[in-house]
């Protein structure tokens, strides 16, 4: 009788928990992934034109006929874009390779999906004149505002070490992108190393005062859509449709240059004829190759020296490049050894 009660009660106890237990499973078995209707894949982008592929994908619908659903977010630069990805704000980022290659030393467990801009002619310092500023030797013992842990530092150390001036030759003065323009017009700093549009904006601030120094061939930024290395594993799928729906955006920019950059320019808010003369300087094009990591660790290299990470032998970036997508989709872009 005992036995007969207690079979009993489990029967009826299993009634109840039953359904709970299947609700529970169907639940997570219809959660939503990145990219569809119900959970958008979020990538965190600059308003600056390097992102222009991906603005360009969302407003030409290439997203939606791949099936996504993509919510662009906003960033001032690409640093703050990764500190957004770091936070679990967003499923992606687009920023450019310097401070990627710093948050992944680290420790942050991020890979590149692929490349959608390079430019090796836009950064630039910008000096004011009256501050006795007429050649590169005249930089020695000024204030130089720059972004710190960005392309713009980086390239700042690369045009000193071009001009024979030693790093410590200026005083780096930290400042955000929004901030570099102001500082300079109004004297806090002698100069700014940083990117377009800021340094259009510092020229513009001064006027006939600025002096812009550059140096093409001494740094090539390129600009990457980042993710969570445990991310792009479980959404191999979703990567497939967002490189084809940037693919596709590449090709329409190629078919139509003046309406990409009209569509684009409506995104950034900008007017066109003011964004032309800065995609001049860009190289949009969907790929992953070899020389990232030739330049990664470079990059590696020199944030170590700035303390950005303890000093230890350059670790193998490769890992770091989620060739899957591109491979699958277009693997003549792919032109890195693996």
């Amino acid at each position: 009788m005992v036995f007969a009660a207690l079979a009993g009660w489990l029967r009826r106890a299993m009634r109840l928990v039953w359904p709970c237990c299947f609700a529970w499973g169907v639940g997570l078995a219809s959660a939503a992934s990145p990219g569809t209707p119900g959970r958008p894949l979020t990538i965190a982008v600059s308003s600056t034109p390097h992102a222009s592929l991906l603005h360009l994908a969302a407003a030409r619908g290439c997203f939606a006929e791949q099936g996504l659903t993509v919510e662009l977010v906003a960033a001032s630069h690409g640093k703050a874009a990764l500190e957004k990805l770091a936070a679990g704000e967003v499923d992606l980022a687009a920023a450019a390779e310097v401070p990627f290659v710093v948050a992944v030393l680290q420790g942050q467990p991020y890979a590149v999906v692929a490349t959608v801009a390079s430019v090796a002619s836009e950064m630039a310092l910008v000096a004011r004149r009256d501050r006795g500023i007429a050649a590169p030797a005249d930089l020695a013992g000024k204030r130089v505002g720059v972004t710190a842990g960005t392309s713009g530092e980086y390239f700042l150390w690369a045009w000193l070490i071009r001009q024979r001036l030693p790093p410590t030759a200026v005083t780096l003065v930290d400042l955000p992108p929004g901030r570099l323009a102001p500082a300079l017009a109004d004297g806090v700093v002698d100069a700014v190393a940083t990117w377009q549009p800021v340094r259009r904006d510092a020229e513009q601030a001064l006027g006939p005062n600025a002096l812009t120094f550059t140096a093409p061939l001494s740094y090539t930024t390129t600009h990457v859509v980042i993710g969570r290395k445990d991310t792009l594993a479980a959404q191999a799928g979703t990567m497939r449709r967002l490189v084809r729906a940037l693919l596709q955006a590449e090709a329409f920019l190629r078919r139509e240059p003046q309406q990409a950059l009209a569509l684009v320019a409506e995104r950034l808010k900008l007017p066109a004829a003011e964004l032309q003369p800065l995609w001049a300087d860009l190289a949009l094009r969907v790929d992953q190759r070899q020389s990232q990591l030739i330049t990664w660790e470079d990059e590696a290299r020199w944030a170590m020296t700035r303390g950005y990470a303890p000093p230890r032998p350059v670790p193998d970036l490769l890992p770091h490049l989620y060739l899957d997508a591109l491979m699958a989709e277009a693997p003549a872009r792919v032109t890195v050894v693996h």
